[in-house]
């Protein structure tokens, strides 16, 4: 009788999952269907060079006269590197205001491992085996990022690296592929929150697909040798698992994989994660990878990477200036139609419709949530679970200052404030931590 409880109980179960799944799924295809209304009334509308400008993303450069120009014009659908959540209204106000269509520019920033309160590197964050404490750690990331305006994150970095060589493993969560994808999981959970339009949610990054991690003789931007049944066993699926979580963007990775480059690569790009994962959200270069493809012998210049980035199933340029300087004359010579720069633009529109960015596009979060106590005591519990090969023998620790009277503090990160901080620390502030020496003195 029992059995029969158990086995009836579980098809309840299975029921009523099922029918919360199929409410929660219409719920969402409605929305998505709005989205969908809203990126084709939008796009039907703009002209060749706003779409162009939309797959455009620059870093700020010249003076700010010439950025606002640029902003009003149409010809930057995203920024890197806007830390400031005055400048970033500002933008946003010329965008929307100015510009004939009022677009508004996507703020973009390497978030690693934390903006202001910074947590340990992501291979430190691996070493706890915690996703929850990853996904808090994102979570307070995005927090204090979007508190300055950045809607959009290069991370988490799922490389499955095993080279120690290759300095870039200290962004990654090691050499493990499920470990990888778990955690990678996590990450964009935190970064993207509850849902895409909060405010404090911010746009994950799955990077860089795909391969690099496996660069020869862990030299950045090298050449990698990846048969299928090695991508497909090792490096692709943290991936996957990314593109299953939603991350809304996904970054193209230098290397070259038998002589092709990840961003011209249409394996990759249309097969794999369009065709194969059904993957809906945008792609992006990785710094100014697509003229990259002319130093890999792939491109013989600037206008053949814009037409073999856009063939491969890339967005939006990040910097290099390929897209913007040739895409319009590569209609005109009828080597690229203007149907594949709407798709592009169509994928840049929806992500900014479910960021919110149309009904909100200026920062409005505190900036009290920096350094906030409770961010602080999550990056502390962090740093005690990422801890890793240490004893405690004869119970030296904690130090007992009656017996104790002189401590050698070695090692070139013993009184060091900024580099205790970890790599991909570019808004850190060393006024803010304190080093070993400090706190045992």
């Amino acid at each position: 009788m029992k059995n029969k409880i158990y086995l009836l109980s579980a098809s309840l179960m299975v029921a009523t999952f099922s029918f919360f799944s199929c409410v929660s799924s219409g719920e969402k295809e409605t929305g998505k269907d709005e989205i969908e209304k809203k990126v084709e009334n939008l796009l039907g509308k703009m002209t060749l060079q706003e779409k162009i400008g939309q797959m455009n993303q620059l870093s700020p450069y010249g003076s700010e006269e010439e950025m606002y120009t640029l902003v009003k014009e149409g010809k930057v659908g995203s920024f890197l590197n806007i830390v400031d959540a005055e400048v970033a209204n500002k933008i946003q106000k010329t965008a929307v205001e100015q510009s004939r269509l009022g677009i508004p520019v996507l703020m973009a920033r390497d978030v690693i491992h934390g903006y202001k309160t910074i947590f340990p590197i992501c291979l430190g964050q691996a070493a706890s085996f915690n996703p929850d404490l990853v996904r808090e750690s994102a979570r307070v990331a995005a927090i204090e990022a979007s508190a300055d305006g950045i809607r959009w994150t290069f991370a988490p970095m799922i490389d499955v690296s095993r080279d120690p060589r290759w300095g870039r493993i200290a962004e990654s969560c090691g050499e493990d592929p499920y470990l990888t994808a778990v955690l990678g999981k996590a990450m964009i959970e935190g970064f993207q929150g509850d849902s895409l339009n909060d405010p404090t949610s911010i746009a994950a990054c799955a990077k860089h697909f795909v391969g690099y991690g496996a660069a020869e003789s862990g030299r950045d931007y090298n050449s990698t040798f990846l048969p299928e049944r090695l991508l497909r066993n090792v490096y692709l699926p943290p991936f996957e698992a990314a593109a299953k979580a939603g991350a809304a963007t996904f970054m193209t990775s230098f290397n070259d994989n038998d002589g092709v480059p990840s961003t011209g690569n249409k394996f990759i790009l249309k097969n794999v994660l369009r065709e194969e994962w059904k993957y809906d959200g945008m792609v992006v270069t990785d710094w100014a990878s697509a003229t990259e493809m002319i130093t890999h012998g792939f491109c013989k210049d600037a206008a053949d990477a814009a037409k073999k980035s856009l063939d491969a199933g890339v967005d939006m340029d990040m910097v290099s200036g390929a897209f913007s300087g040739n895409l319009e004359n590569l209609v005109k010579e009828n080597k690229i139609s203007e149907k594949q720069i709407d798709e592009a633009v169509r994928n840049i529109l929806r992500l900014k419709f479910r960021l919110g960015l149309f009904e909100n596009p200026y920062v409005s979060t505190p900036q009290s949530v920096k350094y906030s106590p409770e961010h602080l005591a999550k990056a502390k519990q962090a740093v005690e679970q990422s801890v890793i090969l240490l004893k405690n023998t004869n119970q030296t620790l904690p130090l007992n200052a009656d017996e104790v009277h002189t401590v050698a503090v070695v090692g070139p990160l013993a009184d060091a404030p900024h580099d205790q901080m970890g790599t991909w620390v570019f808004d850190g502030e060393k006024a803010h931590t304190q080093t070993p020496l400090a706190a045992l003195r």
